[in-house]
């Protein structure tokens, strides 16, 4: 029986220790966004609209620290994400514009959204959406990398973000989508996208242009305005106005990642750490316990047995030992709770550094934060005075459509 029992205590040791391995974080190979070869033809240029991510901030304290989510840092997040996306697509010279934009910003050629299903220092999960302004649906999938250690390492002014490699996986994924597409849908994209604006802004004028599957929610041409119709030279006019405003807000949006991104590079270093010390923590919290409860049940089996005093005496020994390894793992699962309330003050000394940033357009207060989408609502409330104010047009009652030319033959959806 006591060769029995020493298997036991050696199999569960064998069985901690494993646990208490550490794994080695090897650098990752770098993935690089692919740069375009040569000039792409303006009229084949596709805008881009990301925009501002789901935060998915569970309303569970428990699921919050359980899943180690600091609303505060993950709302940050939704804006910081979009613009290193932004950043990345930009850079490679494949589209044109390429803007971050309210949840509900009017569409644009291509528009991307993304939710937050995990961030950590060690971890990034993001469900990707991306659809063209026919309704056409790219692609949805799910992004996820580990952390590339050395950008925590990296002690330079601009360090490389260490999940880089997930924003270039997308803009490459992107990229692979729209080179099966014809030159054809490319202007179709791009002529949709332009009516589904003037529609937005002025239903009446505009809606007979423009046919919507409800089932699908897609949009196909159904005529075009003429070239010079005035009322779509206004319409475009105004569509310029827009973007100038866009791109005022997208100045800000740039200028909030560049301030945090120094607090959140140190957030995410600080946060990888603690993680990785909260699990050595639970492995070696399991190893003591798993070892003290193998010594209490040997020494309770060897002191039913055991005949001699001595034998007795080494059959207590062991209950006691077994006893204070489970008190001392025990003891490692209050280190785990230090280390998430470590997290926490991580979480909140950060939400002190990094604050929403407020700007003043055409007169109106703008903050980027919850009010952000509120603003952007009353900015194109104004855009439809402006319009009804130039053209006379009323945007609220039916009017009659313009004359139209007939639809090109490579503008369908």
């Amino acid at each position: 029986m006591n060769r029995s029992i020493a298997l036991v205590v050696l199999a569960a040791a064998a069985f901690g220790s494993a646990g208490c391995v550490t794994h080695e974080t090897r650098p990752q190979a770098q993935i690089k966004a692919i740069q375009a070869s040569q000039e792409i033809p303006q009229d084949q240029l596709l805008d881009v609209a990301v925009k501002l991510f789901d935060d998915n901030v569970p309303k569970d304290e428990k699921t919050l620290e359980k899943e180690h989510i600091f609303p505060e840092v993950r709302k940050a997040e939704a804006r910081y994400f979009p613009m290193q996306i932004r950043n990345t697509l930009e850079g490679t010279g494949h589209w044109g514009q390429v803007r971050v934009v309210p949840a509900d910003a009017a569409a644009l050629d291509v528009q991307v959204s993304g939710k937050i299903m995990e961030s950590t220092g060690q971890l990034l999960r993001i469900d990707m959406t991306v659809v063209d302004a026919t309704g056409r649906l790219w692609f949805k999938r799910e992004y996820q990398q580990t952390a590339d250690t050395r950008s925590y390492k990296d002690q330079s002014g601009q360090p490389r973000d260490p999940f880089q490699n997930l924003y270039s996986t997308f803009a490459n994924d992107l990229l692979a989508y729209r080179q099966q597409m014809q030159v054809a849908d490319l202007e179709t994209i791009r002529r949709v996208s332009e009516l589904r604006f003037a529609q937005d802004l002025a239903p009446y004028a505009f809606e007979s242009y423009l046919t919507q599957d409800k089932k699908k929610a897609t949009y196909q041409v159904v005529r075009l305005p003429a070239d010079d119709d005035p009322l779509l030279v206004r319409m475009d006019r105004i569509r310029e106005r827009d973007y100038a405003l866009i791109d005022t807000v997208n100045e800000h949006y740039s200028l909030f990642a560049e301030n945090m991104s120094e607090p959140y590079t140190n957030w995410r270093r600080y946060s990888y750490a603690e993680l990785e010390a909260e699990d050595e923590a639970k492995r070696s919290a399991l190893t003591r316990k798993l070892l003290g409860a193998a010594a209490i049940v040997g020494g309770l089996v060897v002191g039913s047995e055991a005949n001699t005093y001595a034998g007795q005496a080494a059959a207590t020994g062991a209950i006691f030992g077994g006893a204070y390894a489970i008190k001392s793992g025990f003891d490692k699962g209050a280190e785990v709770k230090m280390h998430s309330d470590s997290l926490k003050q991580l979480g909140e000394s950060f939400q002190a550094e990094v604050q929403p940033m407020v700007v003043e357009v055409e007169g109106r207060t703008l903050q980027l934060k919850g009010t952000a989408e509120e603003q952007y609502h009353e900015w194109r409330r104004l855009l439809k005075e402006l319009y009804e104010n130039e053209t006379g047009v009323p945007v609220q009652t039916p009017a009659a459509a313009p004359p139209a030319a007939p639809a090109a033959p490579n503008s369908g959806g």
